[in-house]
């Protein structure tokens, strides 16, 4: 039997890569968040759940952005009149459907219902939102990139700079210039 010790070595390096083990956090974390870790079935569950409630469906992706945006937007909301609970967002969640919905699903909810109310027009006529609002708009760069986003590389990368993820292609895949030239 002949052995080809390159298509081996191609072949592990690729599982390890798929595995997610470049970024330290195991093969079974999705993101982990200040220390709080989701698993990917966390991350699938939380992306079906929140799905069902929503007008356009999002991918995992948006999910794994607003568990990042999380530890941001407690301290911005923290004492104003819009701080969510959990069990706020349980009942918001149950009126829609969603009766035993899971800690990412509730954490992203949460995270969703801060970006909603700074989307607000209203909220910025809310003299009782003031201070909040000023907490918002002092958040900085360098704030965002303070929070701990360790991501699986299956869902990109996380960019404090746009608060977003980035896709992460692999080293491997080059585009075509016959493609990028038409």
């Amino acid at each position: 039997m002949k052995r080809h010790p390159l298509k081996t070595a191609l072949a592990l390096t690729a599982v390890l890569a798929l595995a997610g083990c470049s970024t330290g956090i195991g093969s079974d974390t999705a993101v982990s968040v200040d220390g709080t870790d989701y698993t990917v079935a966390e991350l699938q569950e939380a992306t079906t759940q929140l799905n069902a409630l929503a007008q356009q469906p999002g991918e995992p992706q948006q999910v794994v952005a607003d568990l990042a945006l999380l530890p941001l937007l407690d301290e911005v909301f923290a004492g104003s009149p819009a701080e969510t609970t959990e069990s706020a967002v349980r009942q918001l969640l149950a009126t829609n459907g969603v009766n035993d919905p899971g800690r990412a699903t509730l954490d992203a909810a949460r995270s969703r219902q801060y970006q909603q109310v700074l989307g607000d027009q209203a909220t910025f006529q809310d003299p009782a939102m003031a201070e909040a609002l000023q907490r918002a708009q002092s958040v900085t760069t360098e704030d965002l990139a303070a929070v701990e986003v360790d991501v699986n590389p299956r869902y990109g990368t996380w960019d404090a700079t746009n608060g977003g993820l980035s896709p992460v292609v692999p080293d491997w895949i080059q585009a075509d210039d016959a493609a990028a030239d038409s």
